[in-house]
């Protein structure tokens, strides 16, 4: 097989070969430096596109190393603006603790309590948590819900919900944590 011009592994006489060239060669001088030129012309464009190359996988490289950094960096600070919306929770909790057990009631710590339950529901709801809290008579689903108890119940169809348990949550429609129920025994 012949070599071709690109080929970086062609062995191509240099310009120094020229005069070791047979005399009796049938191209003309004028073809044989024509001939020069246009493989110092080839060689060059070789030597350019190797170039390119080059310089196209480093700039690869680099982006690569870039993103795996952006993306490093994005894990270690996912949760960021979570721990953030639940710093004024935080902030209830010691509010709370701080206050003179003595001089406080019962009523008024249930009260505080609820203010800190509902501001905790308004961040996890802010954050895209959804309650699962199946109400009794509807039909249990193994997606979001454990069945933790199974009861005869007259009232509620069978393999339905007749008693919510703990409430369970969803993310994004992802279940984190199912429901505990008990379900009526089937039929």
């Amino acid at each position: 097989m012949r070599p071709t011009p690109t080929d970086p592994n062609a062995d191509f006489p240099e310009r120094d070969d020229v005069d070791s060239l047979p005399e009796d060669s049938d191209a003309p001088i004028q073809d044989r430096d024509a001939l020069i030129q246009e493989r110092d012309a080839l060689q060059q464009e070789r030597d350019s596109l190797f170039d390119r190359l080059a310089r196209t996988t480093a700039e690869f490289q680099n982006a690569r190393r870039r993103l795996d950094a952006d993306k490093d960096q994005a894990v270690a600070f996912a949760n960021g603006a979570l721990i953030k919306s639940l710093l004024p929770v935080i902030d209830s909790f010691e509010r709370a603790l701080a206050v003179d057990p003595p001089a406080s009631d019962a009523a008024g710590i249930l009260k505080g309590m609820q203010i800190v339950h509902d501001q905790w529901m308004t961040v996890l709801k802010n954050q895209f948590v959804e309650v699962i809290a199946p109400e009794p008579g509807t039909p249990f689903d193994p997606a979001t819900m454990q069945a933790v108890l199974h009861l005869e119940d007259e009232k509620s169809p069978p393999n339905s919900v007749t008693q919510l348990l703990q409430r369970g949550y969803s993310l994004h429609g992802r279940t984190l944590r199912p429901a505990q129920v008990a379900v009526s025994k089937p039929e």
